[in-house]
């Protein structure tokens, strides 16, 4: 599968192309959010810790979340661990302001000490790719006009 244009995939492919057979081969698979996996939490919270991989794609891109959302987050994350499951996290804001976004420097502290005891962290800077694209198109379309 063509990574670049599943519209499901909206990271750079270079996170994406390494781990996309990990997901492709994973024996269960669940896609949710935080909001959503706080909704549900007594019904899909251990198919959510037991799943061989969950992918949490553009945490706290909200800029804020429900009040017991970093409690439950800081739980999923602590089942995960202990249990040795691969998590991928995606998130715009850096690892530094997520005690702000979930409002507990303590819990940010704790959630961030288990996903980076045993993570290959890729960090990216620069111009954002999709306004690089926009950019690049915009400038076919004034050129083709």
């Amino acid at each position: 599968m063509d990574t670049t244009t599943d519209p499901t995939i909206s990271k750079p492919t270079s996170l994406v192309s390494e781990r996309y057979q990990c997901v492709e081969n994973a024996e269960t698979c669940q896609k949710s959010d935080l909001a959503d996996f706080a909704c549900r939490r007594q019904t899909r919270s251990r198919t959510i810790i037991d799943c061989d991989l969950l992918v949490l794609d553009d945490l706290f891109l909200a800029r804020a979340i429900p009040d017991d959302a970093g409690a439950l987050l800081q739980t999923l994350i602590h089942q995960r661990y202990k249990m040795h499951r691969s998590v991928i996290v995606t998130s715009n804001p850096v690892v530094q302001d997520w005690g702000h976004t979930i409002g507990d420097n303590t819990m940010s502290t704790t959630i961030l000490d288990r996903l980076m005891h045993h993570c290959h962290l890729l960090e990216f800077d620069g111009p954002s790719y999709r306004l690089k694209e926009a950019a690049e198109t915009l400038a076919r379309e004034t050129k083709a006009n």
